[in-house]
This record gives C-alpha cells, structure tokens and sequence, in this order.
C-alpha cells in the first residue's frame, strides 16, 4: 500500500481531513446543486440526445400533426423546422469579453494525428495525458460507453515513435470510472495518476487517487491508492534536475456539482508519493475555499507563481474562472482575484515560451458562464448556470495569460485569445501538453480529444453522448516581434 497523507493528532483534523470525512458521507447521495432537478434533467439529456435520429422523428411529428390537426398545421410544423435549420447556420461573434492576445504572439498547429484505438461498444475517449520517456511518446487516455462516469470505462496507455502510428501496451479497469490521467518522470521513474469515480451518469462522486510506476511504459505496477479520499489531482509538475527535483501538484477536495465547499490544494513531493505543504503554509495545503477546481499553475522566468482555475460551482467571488499569483519564495501562498471572470476557460494547461510567454490551453465557450440572474438564490445560479452551459456550443483553443501587472482588479485584461483549435467542436477541451522532443523550448506535442461526428454548433451534452477521439497535434509558439 502506497503510504497516504501524513495524518495529524487525531484530536484536531486538518481541513483537508475534515473534507475527506464529509466526502465519505456524501457519496451516497444523488442530488447535485443542493435539489433532484439536475440528475433528472441529465437522466432525460442522455435519453434525447443518445437517440440520433432527429431527422426521422421530425417527420413523423410533421405526419402526424397532418393527420390530427390538419394539413395547415403540418406545414407550420415545417416551417419552424426550416427556420431553427437556417438559425443555426448562424455563426455567433468572438466574444467581446475575451480580448484578442497582441499580433506578434502566434501558435501555428501541425495536422491532427489520432492517437485512441476504434473499440466497438466504447466510443468515448477522451481525458488524456502524454510524455515522452526513453525516446518514444507514451500517452494514457480514457475509453468508455459514454462521456459520463460508467463502470465500462478502462484506462489506456499506449506508445509511439511519430505520433502518427499508435500501439496499446496497457489497460487497467476494476469496474469504476476511470478519469484524470496524469503521467510524470521523477528519478528515472514513469508514474501514472488517475482517480475512481462511482460509475454512476447522472452524479460526481470521487473515491479513491491511485498510482502505478514503469521502467519502461510497457509493465506497470498494480495499481495502489495514494493521496486523500475523494481527491482529485488535476495537475503534476516536475521542475529541477537529478536528486535538486520536486514535483507540484494541484488538486481538489470537496463536494463538486454539490452545495458545499471545494478546497483547492497544492502540494509538494520529492517521491510523488508523499504530499506536504508547500511553504510557507506548514499545517494545510488548502490554498483556497470556494467553488474552484481544475486548477493549472506555472512558474514565471522570475519564479513567481500564476494559476488559473475553474469556479464552476460558484462562489462570493462568482462563476466562471478565477486566477492566482504568489510570489517566490511564497508558492504555497496564492491570492485570488476579488472578482471571479465571468467566462469559463475549462481543463487548463498553462505552459511557457522561452521567452516567457505564458500560454493557456483551454476549452473555448462564445457565451459567458453566469448567465443566470443575480437575484436568484445562490444555488439556483449555480443550476441554471450548469443547465445553461450543457446546452451551448464548445470549441478548444489557446489564449495568452498575460503578466501579472496587466490583470487588473477584475482580471478582464488576463486571458487573452490566440486562435481556435478548428477542428475541436462540442464535446472537446482536455488538453496534455509537452515539449517536443529534439526541438527547441517553443516546439510542442499537444494531445486533445474531440467529438467526431459532430458539427461545430452542437451542443456540449450532444457531444458528450457522440462519439469523440483523442488527436495529437504538433504546435509550435512564434513571436514576430523577435524575429530579424
């Protein structure tokens, strides 16, 4: 057994503890935002949209309103048919809220390689994660019936030499949902985190970290539990060299899509078994408290400390995404925006030029995320909100975090668009990125995953019950300004 979070003097819990209890408690209950409303809607979603043959139920409803009211009435079936068809030709604007990054930063993105096997039956792939280690890329990715946790889903690591062949070493599966890969090397060692989820569709209930290592990406250890119950790790990070090496990571602990708290928690570790603090903070590695999860960071060329996060449930600051910064020498101390954005940038990965850009790769969303009124109560915001932003369209993209002096007290200058991933529509937004092997600092290999039979305006819930892929894709980052 993996040793687990060094615990305290039972007679006082830390907060992390304190959530971990109360996570245990929760996992039998159903409810998401505090009511039913949620799980039934999702139930009657995942009815609807799994279907697929719209185009045949259009026309028995316009046949059978012919016979029962009348040949006028079918006709004005008809021609609301028509008009929601050529409505949704319309392609809507570049929001006004999400400022264009300046003309000198680019991305250029190389051709989509697909890197998920066809299986019949599990057709949803998609949260991946991708290294390079002993001269060949390895990636892990989720396959499975459905978007949704299921207890059909498997885990995947398969290798290449060229990102266009793929071959599947590895596939673990023990009857939970299976999400949140995250491969990193430490001390010539590669090692795979992924967290279980309840397989139920319609809940979010997190139960166990685990953890296996390999030598060689081919042959891996039986997986073992590591990190507090009903964690989920988002993000681990390597920096230094040789035994100097320390790995960071962020996570999240509390009751998402729920009506409690989410702790936002970053962590240290020499071994990437044995989570502390980060300094300054000693007893708690809780960084924040509120409705934030999905947590990416990077380090600046000074050292200093940026974050980015999604406030998808809410808190006194908002909905939408929140930032952080801490100093160096001060990594465990973030402050957040007194203000949360109101657009959603979901599953982040934050990496830096060598010229110390700092780029995001995010999910791409054309309409704010708090679009319920303010007047509501706070947890009726919160389900109108997730209601709302499961029927609008998602693309991915890459956006510029801009230096820390340029945010502003409400960070509307922060996140600045660079250019769309065209080929990602719908059920799309969950990024890896590394640099590219033998290539300079500004080369990287990309994996994302995205709905393939999809248009670009369907709905993300429409997406979510199609089939998707993971794609790797070459990116590299330029910068004119600094050309002769």
């Amino acid at each position: 057994m993996a040793p687990k979070q060094k615990k305290k003097d039972v007679a006082s819990p830390t907060e992390m503890e304190l959530m971990e209890e109360e996570m245990r408690k929760l996992r039998d209950t159903s409810t998401l935002a505090g009511n039913g409303l949620l799980p039934l809607l999702h139930a009657l979603g995942m009815q609807i949209f799994s279907s697929g043959r719209y185009k045949e139920a259009f026309w028995v409803v316009f046949l059978a309103t012919a016979l029962v009211l009348g040949l006028m009435s079918s006709l004005v079936v008809l021609l609301a048919g028509v008009l929601a068809t050529l409505a949704s030709y319309h392609r809507p604007p570049k929001p006004a809220g999400i400022p264009l990054a300046p003309a000198n930063v680019d991305v250029l993105l190389g051709r989509p390689n697909q890197l998920s096997a066809e299986v019949p039956g599990l057709h949803s792939n998609n949260n991946v994660t991708i290294a390079h280690f002993h001269g060949k890329y390895v990636a892990a990715y989720r396959q499975s019936d459905v978007h949704f946790p299921s207890g059909k889903t498997q885990l995947v690591v398969a290798h290449s030499a060229d990102l266009t062949s793929w071959s599947v070493e590895w596939v673990f599966k023990n009857g939970c949902d299976l999400r949140e890969m995250l491969l990193f090397e430490l001390d010539g060692c590669l090692m795979l985190y992924f967290f279980s989820l309840k397989p139920a569709h319609g809940e979010f209930k997190p139960l166990h970290v685990f953890y296996t290592k390999s030598q060689d990406a081919v042959s891996w250890t039986d997986p073992k539990e590591v990190c507090y119950e009903g964690e989920v790790p988002w993000e681990i990070k390597v920096y230094g060299q040789g035994r100097d090496c320390v790995a960071y990571k962020s996570s999240y602990l509390g009751d998402h899509y729920g009506s409690k708290d989410v702790l936002v928690l970053f962590e240290q570790s020499r071994d990437g078994l044995k989570w502390e603090p980060v300094p300054p903070c000693n007893e708690s590695s809780s960084v924040y408290r509120g409705g934030v999860c999905e947590v990416s960071f990077e380090l600046t060329k000074s050292g200093d400390l940026v974050a980015i996060g999604r406030n998808e449930d809410g808190d006194a600051t908002g909905f939408g995404t929140q930032l952080f910064h801490a100093r160096k020498g001060n990594l465990g101390e973030w402050t957040a925006l007194k203000i949360s954005l109101p657009w959603r940038f979901d599953s982040p990965r934050l990496s830096s030029t060598h010229e110390g850009e700092i780029l995001l790769f995010a999910r791409y969303a054309p309409n704010k995320y708090q679009l319920a009124p303010a007047w509501l109560p706070f947890l009726h915001q919160k389900t109108v909100n997730l209601i709302l932003c499961s029927l609008l369209p998602k693309s991915a993209a890459v956006y510029r975090l801009a230096p820390r002096e340029e945010w502003g007290q409400d960070g509307t200058k922060a996140v600045q668009l660079v250019r769309c991933f065209e080929t990602s529509v719908s059920d799309t937004g969950f990024f890896s990125v590394i640099r590219e092997r033998g290539c300079d600092a500004d080369s990287w290999v990309v994996a994302n995953y995205t709905s393939t039979s999809c248009h670009s305006h369907a709905p993300w819930i429409y997406g979510q019950m199609m089939q998707s892929h993971v794609f790797v894709f070459r990116c590299r980052s330029i910068n004119t300004s600094s050309m002769p």
